[in-house]
């Protein structure tokens, strides 16, 4: 990436999601800090200014809990990403086994199976958003979508058609009991890598945790103020809000990469992935 990268980070920040979603809680936090420092600086002074070594224990419980919730979060993008490495190495070796134990002639179970294999990776991504989309399907028929359609998983369904076709093809004696066997490792694994895709969406971080983080970011935001308007004055209320969008910031995308499989900026290219899954099938089989 190199310098130029973070010259255009930098040239961009005012354009970054994150800060988007951010820009009233920054402004909110600055208009308290005005507040403070009206109240405390021109009408009371005061001049109370609380023991610093409090902020900084707190600053470092504050620190390691969100050490925790990002690598948290990470790890489970990670995987993510490592289930969707599998199954496209998955596809590609069972279309390239198939390539080669299928007869040239056999124009019928070679598209059965550019139809099956690349469609699952479409049915896979919508089944772990908000259902799948059946408009997205590429070459099946009516009566296959309407077969589809009776189905709450989908993509069982399709690896179940994809099971049964390749049991017919052992049985036909077109492909033998130990090309079966080969072929059958793939087609499990297409199931593994839906399941584990399921449990990283539907195994949330813990609500107590997050809530309790969201809340010792929320009071540490609201008394830091006083430990630093005495020494800052109305330079307190930029240090603030740039302080409110660290602390903050990682929160949210902790929260936005927790769940992978959606379609926010840093969630996995889902969509790219499973396009270049049946055109591997197409390059392959057709």
């Amino acid at each position: 990436m190199g310098m130029p990268f973070w010259f255009s980070a930098v040239k961009n920040f005012h354009k970054t999601k994150t800060l988007y979603i951010l820009a009233s809680g920054m402004l909110a936090v600055g208009a308290y800090v005005g507040c403070i420092i009206y109240f405390e600086e021109i009408i009371l002074k005061t001049g109370f200014k609380p023991n610093p070594m409090i902020f900084s224990l707190l600053g470092l419980a504050l620190s390691l809990m969100l050490v925790f919730r990002t690598n948290t979060a990470y790890d489970r993008w990670w995987e993510g990403r490592r289930m969707l490495g599998n199954l496209v190495n998955n596809t590609r070796n069972m279309a390239l086994k198939l390539n080669i134990y299928l007869d040239e002639n056999d124009k019928e179970s070679r598209n059965f199976y550019l139809k099956m294999i690349g469609n699952y990776a479409i049915a896979m991504k919508e089944h772990l958003r908000s259902g799948v989309i059946f408009d997205q399907f590429r070459g099946f028929s009516e009566a296959e979508i309407a077969d589809l359609q009776q189905y709450e998983h989908v993509p069982n369904r399709i690896a179940h058609h994809i099971y049964d076709k390749t049991n017919q093809l052992y049985k036909d004696k077109k492909i033998t009991a130990e090309q079966f066997l080969l072929l059958d490792k793939h087609i499990e694994s297409f199931t593994d890598v839906v399941g584990a895709c399921e449990r990283i969406k539907n195994t949330p971080i813990p609500f107590s945790y997050s809530v309790h983080l969201k809340k010792f970011i929320f009071f540490y935001i609201l008394i830091l103020p006083f430990s630093v308007v005495t020494d800052l004055r109305f330079w307190a209320i930029p240090v603030m809000m740039l302080v409110f969008y660290a602390f903050t910031g990682l929160e949210v995308i902790g929260e936005e990469i927790e769940d992978p499989f959606g379609t926010d900026v840093n969630d996995l290219q889902t969509d790219s992935i499973s396009n270049r899954i049946y055109l591997t099938m197409q390059e392959l089989l057709k």
